[in-house]
């Protein structure tokens, strides 16, 4: 895959959350958290199961907006507690991820009282792909951003 390609099927996100380091990060490795707020507004989750630890898998069944079934799956690559989530991403039954995994990359660092998060994902199979997540991402930081205000 060259440069260009791989710049034209990844994302990058920077978003300020108003909670400290560890607690977002937990919010992302805990799965009583991770139900709390995952996924995108107008998305229900049908069943959210995370094994968070490397090697680990997760499974997330949602209905989305269209009232269409969907999975998405995956396994835990890296976690360096307070600082890194890396996981792979597969939307199940759907041609177009046959080929392979994706990678998403969640980086936490401290700012101004808070924690500035950064997320990759990477490896999408086209560029209308990239966009559909990188809207779908947002929505999700949103309901992170929501979750530590309550």
């Amino acid at each position: 895959m060259t440069t260009k390609t791989a710049e034209k099927t990844s994302l990058q996100i920077k978003r300020f959350i108003n909670a400290q380091r560890d607690r977002v990060y937990a919010a992302w490795t805990d799965p009583a958290q991770l139900k709390e707020w995952w996924g995108p507004e107008r998305v229900r989750t049908r069943s959210l199961v995370a094994d968070v630890r490397v090697g680990g898998k997760y499974r997330w069944d949602l209905t989305n907006q269209e009232g269409e079934e969907m999975s998405v799956f995956g396994e835990y690559r890296e976690l360096v507690p307070g600082k890194k989530i890396v996981f792979t991403w597969k939307w199940d039954d759907d041609e177009a991820w046959k080929s392979g995994n994706s990678i998403v990359t969640v980086e936490l660092f401290d700012r101004d009282g808070g924690t500035e998060l950064l997320l990759k994902h990477e490896q999408l199979p086209s560029e209308e792909s990239r966009d559909r997540h990188n809207d779908g991402w947002n929505s999700v930081l949103d309901r992170l951003e929501k979750f530590f205000s309550r």
